[in-house]
């Protein structure tokens, strides 16, 4: 995937440098927020004493391995961001840019430092989750787990707090006139959604390769099922509000984020987004019968990472498809460049998840949970 995606991503920006930055910054967030809200996961499992999770909780813990690598990953956003291919407010001297409490946020050095502390937050948040999750497999009794569930509660409310700055900083400034109060959590479901469907992937996966045999049963299936098809309409609910806020407040900088994407082919990747990432998730996992058999939720969990690069194509790609202040114009060989980058970066963590699973076990064997997790397989568990 790694190979594949680097030739399809060089060979669709061949003529169109721009096309290069822009697809870049479509597979450095699509992993990112993924790798990141993987770490999330895990801390909430713990935040809320999730005993069913602790089968598949390593799963997660050791995907989310590439957030080590963000900042190596970061660096050609830098040098596209500094030399003025990426962010045009760097480098613009429209007024509206540099006034008040908008020139104040959008200045580079606040911009940078913000940029820093998301990336230390988020690799200090790996030490010590995933840190503590590998140390139980070895302790002689629960300490680094009661670390975990003393920890959680603060690291779960820092990634709601720099996963939405950083959907901020790195997505919505690329039209630095628009806003949207409501993107922070709009952007969050959709990693979540992602980052649940990518462990349904993996728990199948090793499933069938036998590492988990007689550890998941299809309560595993079901309940990593309902959290996909209830974040999904989360989702979707997020989604609406937005569009809905926006369209009965009729204000020009923030219809025009719409008014953009609706025409010149964009439009196809916004009712795309609405039927692969609502519809047809929604009618397939609606049936409980589907969410508790592996091989169809995970047609299902495919289908919904499909749709998490639908999404971001249609907020990240438009801003790259013309020149400043020209219309947004549909470009597929921005799209092959974008979707390149995207299969690029998901093969770079999966290269890197498999030396973590090397020197991991895929299931948290000392786990204090275990028990109640292999209990919900057997159905003999007695919470008494």
């Amino acid at each position: 995937m790694a190979i594949i995606g680097t030739i399809a991503f060089i060979a669709a920006g061949m003529g169109h440098p721009s096309y290069w930055w822009g697809g870049y910054v479509l597979g450095f967030v699509y992993v990112m927020g993924l790798s990141v809200t993987l770490i999330f996961f895990s801390a909430l499992s713990y935040l809320v004493n999730a005993g069913w999770v602790a089968a598949i909780r390593r799963i997660p813990e050791l995907l989310s391995t590439f957030v080590r690598l963000l900042p190596v990953a970061a660096v050609p956003l830098i040098i596209g961001a500094v030399s003025g291919n990426i962010y045009e407010w760097m480098h613009s001297t429209d007024p509206h840019l540099h006034h008040g409490f908008k020139g104040v946020y959008l200045s580079e050095p606040f911009f940078w430092a913000r940029l820093v502390f998301y990336a230390l937050i988020w690799i200090v948040m790996y030490r010590v989750i995933v840190g503590n999750s590998f140390a139980q497999d070895t302790s002689s009794d629960i300490g680094p787990t009661q670390r975990n569930w003393k920890l959680a509660a603060p690291f779960v409310l820092l990634y709601a707090l720099t996963i939405t700055f950083a959907s901020f900083d790195l997505v919505m400034t690329l039209e630095p006139h628009w806003f949207s109060t409501i993107f922070g959590v709009y952007s969050f479901a959709g990693h979540f959604v992602a980052a649940l469907s990518l462990t349904m992937i993996l728990m199948r996966m090793l499933d069938r390769g036998g590492y988990l045999q007689g550890i998941l049963s299809r309560e595993h299936y079901h309940d990593v099922g309902k959290l996909m098809f209830a974040f999904t309409i989360f989702w979707t609910y997020v989604a609406f509000s937005q569009y809905f806020i926006i369209w009965y407040g009729n204000l020009p900088e923030e219809t025009v984020f719409f008014a953009k994407r609706l025409v010149n082919g964009w439009e196809i990747f916004g009712w795309a987004s609405l039927v692969v990432h609502f519809i047809v998730p929604f009618l397939f996992l609606l049936r409980q019968d589907v969410k508790r058999r592996p091989r169809l939720v995970t047609v299902g969990a495919v289908i919904l990472l499909i749709a998490h690069a639908i999404d971001l194509s249609w907020i990240i790609l438009p801003v790259f498809s013309a020149a400043h202040g020209e219309p947004y114009h549909l470009s597929w060989a921005l799209v092959l460049c974008g979707w390149g980058a995207i299969v690029a970066f998901i093969g770079v963590l999966l290269v890197v998840a498999g030396h973590a699973f090397r020197r991991h076990s895929a299931v948290a064997y000392n786990d204090p949970y275990l028990h109640e997790s292999l209990g919900y397989h057997t159905g003999a568990y007695d919470p008494t």
